[in-house]
């Protein structure tokens, strides 16, 4: 009666909560990091291509087969709003569950067992966990790909011929080539060393098999490893080759290794982050005496019982036996070792928000929970005390459903709707922009996505940060189309916050921008500008489509001279006798490859002085010099520097070094893109 009946229909019940959560409730919790993938399948749409030439990955991801893809064919038919978003969840959810129950056949469980790990999976555990899992998917989409890639390589171990072997082969192969090809170095982690470990012990079980009963061994498991060791390698060559024609940061792919204090503090980091994860830590503030306050307490011990419960359902499951289940715990044992190690030694997690900081360890974390209800429901020979404790913690988080998905909403129940649509204050000021007239603008990143979405395409709001007083484009994640001055033309907005409002400096970006119109709305100023922003500010355009002229002022970096001219107002920066080092260095901006020229406006002095110093154009920190020139001449004089580049650049940086002999005066720096042809012989560039 219980399989039968009762747990599917609760079943149906968290399902039916979770699309609650992902078309209603999620809109509270919605932000930029989110939205990502709309804004991506939006720039696939617009370019034509899967990988768009100009927008910038990061940390060696390149979404191949990720949550943008089920945003795709949304757009043929609505607007790409945060219905597309939750749209393109609900498939990811599909995918998750179905691979949950593909998971638990080949963890040989009951059919009570199955269905109750499903209950967990579907209740979300926690609001954070619903997060990894659901609302953005990243770490959702992960598990699901590991669950598919285990069930493909074992049916491939298992084909003895036929229709069946060819379908397994391509699935595995075709498979461990997308996750190799989105990023090689975490799939090693994830899923490569993994899946070889664990079809590598099967293939071990085996041998000792065959050695017993005194027969050949089967070579089905060598056969398996060897297409899934050809996978990996076509995988990372498409990522090789794909990232040339892409742009992309290294970011967190740069890891480095902690000391042992900040290793026992990720250790500590962990224990926390886990518990969360299980929704184990009472919120702030609630009251204890009361029927919440003493749900939060069996949700707090429920935690701490699985916490130590998963390692020690893994150590019981792995047995040395040639099946399914072996493989797949063998897989989680492999994954959550590495992953762990990375998490604990390096500093790829921030543990200042620890359920945050382990969404590394999500995707292994699902499937030991499936492994830990197998052992407590099925393996009846277990301790009474020891099962009813481990079926206590996974009741409580398969009853999570209600406390995951609707929590935020049970908050905001005042909230106007229109039609699925809450009136939140991001869509309260969405409307507010569009009343205005205002169809283009720029914020800050974790503003600009969300509203784009938000408006359903109505606003095209860009990330933006303000750096040394004037707005920067932040191309993390990004398209660099967006601030070319020719992507739009008509109004534009620049759209701040109070506390980002102090950073900006307003005259400075007066004298870039001109005049603009002043709006406020919550505790936003909004500065309308007559033009495209882009078009006014200096290092925006990567291709330098029209001359960009660097004036000295306030914000110019320099390590000697003196600033005339007022510390708002153009000026100069001069170097006395005497004084030798960095007149002028950066901007430290971006360029698309190309040939440019670069005049510096100057003017030396000195009797009898025949070394004033030099100019050049670096890349890389000065780790490339793409030109130089000695400064030999008095009087003033404009230094013309050209450079080419096959390959775009990333800190290109405009130096004045004085030598001290005589007095040295940078005026301003003008950057133009040269006619093709023209530099018929470009200086190489030279490498220190």
């Amino acid at each position: 009666m219980l399989t039968r009946r009762w747990l599917p229909i609760f079943l149906c019940i968290n399902i039916l909560l979770l699309a609650f959560y992902l078309l209603v409730d999620y809109q509270l919790m919605f932000h930029s990091d989110s939205a990502v993938k709309n804004l991506l399948a939006q720039e696939i749409i617009e370019t034509g291509r899967y990988f768009p030439p100009d927008w910038n990955y990061a940390n060696n991801d390149l979404w191949v087969f990720y949550t943008q893809t089920f945003v795709l064919p949304l757009l043929l038919f609505m607007h790409n709003g945060f219905l597309a978003h939750a749209g393109s969840d609900l498939v990811s959810a599909a995918l998750i569950l179905h691979g949950t129950w593909l998971l638990t056949g080949l963890l040989e469980q009951s059919r009570l067992a199955r269905l109750l790990g499903m209950l967990v999976l579907s209740a979300g555990m926690s609001l954070i966990m619903a997060e990894h899992i659901y609302g953005q998917a990243a770490y959702g989409s992960m598990y699901y790909m590991a669950c598919y890639l285990i069930c493909a390589y074992w049916h491939l171990s298992q084909a003895k011929g036929g229709r069946r072997l060819l379908l397994s082969a391509a699935a595995t192969v075709a498979l461990t080539a997308l996750v190799f090809w989105a990023n090689p170095q975490r799939a090693l982690l994830f899923y490569g060393l993994p899946l070889l470990c664990a079809g590598a012990c099967q293939q071990w079980l085996e041998y000792q098999a065959a050695r017993g009963e005194r027969r050949p061994a089967s070579r089905r498991q060598l056969l398996a490893l060897a297409l899934t060791v050809a996978g990996i390698a076509l995988g990372v060559l498409l990522s090789k080759y794909t990232l040339q024609k892409v742009h992309n940061t290294a970011g967190l792919t740069a890891m480095q290794w902690l000391d042992f204090d900040h290793m026992s503090k990720q250790g500590a980091g962990v224990v926390a982050g886990v518990v969360g994860l299980f929704d184990g830590v009472p919120r702030a503030n609630s009251t204890v005496v009361s029927l919440f306050g003493a749900y939060q307490m069996l949700r707090l011990v429920g935690a701490f019982v699985l916490l130590l419960m998963l390692p020690w359902a893994l150590y019981k499951a792995v047995q040395p036996r040639r099946t399914s289940r072996q493989l797949v715990v063998v897989f989680a044992a492999v994954s959550l070792g590495l992953n762990l190690l990375i998490v604990l030694t390096t500093d790829l997690a921030d543990m200042g928000y620890a359920p945050g900081g382990v969404r590394y360890l999500v995707p292994s974390l699902l499937i030991m929970l499936l492994i830990l209800i197998g052992v407590v429901v099925d393996r009846r020979a277990l301790p009474p005390l020891l099962r009813a404790a481990g079926l206590a913690g996974v009741l409580l988080l398969a009853s999570s459903a209600p406390a995951s998905y609707l929590y935020p909403y049970s908050s905001f129940l005042h909230l106007p709707r229109q039609g699925v649509m809450l009136q939140t204050p991001d869509q309260q000021l969405s409307h507010f922009l569009q009343q205005q007239g205002l169809r283009y603008g720029y914020a800050s990143f974790w503003n600009a996505g969300k509203l784009s979405v938000l408006s359903g395409g109505a606003l095209r709001v860009r990330q933006v940060s303000i750096e040394r007083g004037l707005p920067q484009p932040v191309r993390k994640l990004s398209s660099n189309r967006w601030y070319q001055p020719s992507y739009w033309q008509g109004e534009t907005f620049l759209m701040l916050r109070d506390d980002e409002l102090q950073a900006l400096n307003q005259p400075l970006l007066d004298s870039y921008a001109g005049a603009q119109r002043r709006l406020r709305f919550q505790d936003y100023t909004i500065l309308v500008f007559p033009a495209n922003l882009a078009a006014s500010l200096p290092s925006w355009d990567l291709a330098v489509d029209n001359p960009v002229h660097y004036r000295i002022d306030a914000q110019s970096m320099h390590l000697i001279g003196r600033l005339e001219g007022g510390p708002e107002q153009p000026g100069a920066l001069t170097a006395q006798p005497g004084e030798s080092g960095a007149l002028h260095f950066g901007p430290m901006r971006a360029l698309n490859g190309g040939d440019y020229t670069v005049q510096f406006a100057l003017d030396a002095g000195g009797d009898g002085v025949h070394d004033f110093g030099f100019v050049d154009i670096v890349d890389g920190g000065g780790v490339t010099i793409l030109a130089r020139r000695q400064l030999t001449d008095a009087g003033p004089q404009r230094i013309a520097l050209r450079f080419r580049s096959d390959q775009p650049l990333s800190t290109v940086e405009f130096r004045v070094f004085s030598s001290g002999q005589g007095r040295l005066t940078l005026r301003g720096i003008d950057i133009a893109r040269t006619p093709p042809n023209s530099i018929a012989a470009a200086p190489a560039a030279q490498e220190k």
